[in-house]
């Protein structure tokens, strides 16, 4: 597909599970399949792929691909998918900001929208940053990096992704925004740094106790706000950033029983408006700070 394709997505009503009222027209489930197969090549996640584009869904729900796949993506943001894209609802929006390619939290207020092809090349965003001016070595989409990988022998669910970089290394504000808290004792000798950038809330862990900023500051996309942590008794050191929506108020860290969890039930020991940084991180990568 050519580089500046544009892809034009519309819903006339909703998708997924019959059992949930989905309308299920034949043109709207094969936009949907189309929208997550490409979701699952951005993602690199085989699970959003509906395994096929025939516009229809099986009433034998648990056979249904596009069921599992729609329900896969919802894990990345829900902690109780219901198998149910609406127009203009929230997985209709989360769906459409990933394949725009665009770090912009503006998201469309009905089902439709013009995406560019962002399995190509998507494009940068000048307010939008990669936390640091280079990219790692070792990639956060992967094995103990990443966003929901098993952790406490499986009895938890990371609930970040990891950003190996040497001690030291300059981290960069990932927006505009405020200071609203730290640094604090975070891990192993680490500290962590919470910014409220508006339409999302980041904590910014396994970072040196000396900031570049203080709570109250304003700061701007770009910005030098702090420096990797030294883990004690750890081979690498690391970001570890963690992303929120800002529909839960309070703590970040919290008890078993008010955590976000996975769709298969596993506690992420955070608080319930967690999401998953990794589609940002692969669209904010093609915007290194300077």
């Amino acid at each position: 597909m050519p580089e500046n394709t544009q892809l034009k997505f519309e819903i006339s009503d909703s998708v997924g599970r019959w059992s949930k009222g989905a309308v299920n027209q034949k043109a709207d489930v094969e936009t949907v399949q189309n929208m997550l197969r490409i979701a699952a090549m951005i993602l690199k996640e085989p699970r959003l792929d509906p395994n096929s584009i025939d516009g229809s869904i099986n009433h034998n729900e648990q056979n249904s691909g596009t069921i599992k796949a729609i329900e896969a993506f919802q894990g990345r943001f829900m902690n109780a998918p219901d198998g149910v894209i609406g127009v203009g609802k929230r997985t209709w929006n989360e769906l459409m900001t990933t394949l725009e390619g665009t770090a912009d939290d503006t998201e469309p207020a009905g089902g439709t929208g013009s995406v560019t092809d962002s399995s190509v090349t998507p494009p940068s965003d000048a307010q939008f940053f990669f936390p640091f001016d280079r990219l790692p070595n070792l990639n956060w989409t992967e094995d103990i990096r990443r966003f929901g990988a098993r952790r406490s022998k499986g009895a938890r669910a990371h609930a970040a992704c990891d950003l190996y970089f040497p001690e030291g290394t300059i981290i960069h504000a990932i927006t505009s925004g405020k200071v609203i808290r730290g640094p604090y004792p975070f891990y192993q000798g680490t500290y962590a740094l919470e910014i409220d950038h508006g339409t999302f809330l980041a904590r910014y862990g396994e970072i040196q106790q000396s900031t570049l900023v203080s709570v109250g500051d304003q700061v701007s996309a770009g910005q030098r706000i702090a420096k990797v942590g030294n883990l004690t008794g750890m081979v690498n050191s690391m970001l570890h950033l963690e992303l929120y929506d800002k529909s839960v108020q309070g703590p970040l860290t919290v008890t078993n029983n008010q955590t976000a969890r996975t769709a298969s039930g596993v506690p992420y020991m955070r608080r319930k408006d967690l999401i998953d940084p990794t589609a940002k991180l692969n669209q904010w990568k093609n915007n290194l700070p300077t």
